[in-house]
């Protein structure tokens, strides 16, 4: 038996198959651990984005309100 016959193509099976599948998996499971926290600070700098957006708004409201209400009862 030779080297060239040892090797033959057909002798690899399922493992570089299952070698590989174990890889990508692990690694999807680190971009899912690595995702998830950054999908909540996103989360949350939009929420708070809104709310400052919200509260500025109300003010401005405010603001333009109580300036009518000078300029009309002049």
């Amino acid at each position: 038996m030779s080297i060239t016959s040892a090797s033959r193509p057909a002798s690899r099976g399922w493992l570089p198959v299952l070698a590989w599948t174990h890889v990508t998996l692990g690694l999807a499971g680190v971009v899912a651990v690595l995702a998830s926290p950054l999908f909540g600070l996103v989360t949350g700098a939009l929420v708070l984005t809104a709310a400052l957006a919200v509260r500025s708004l109300r003010r401005a409201a405010l603001t333009v309100d109580r300036i009518f209400e000078e300029e009309l009862d002049r």
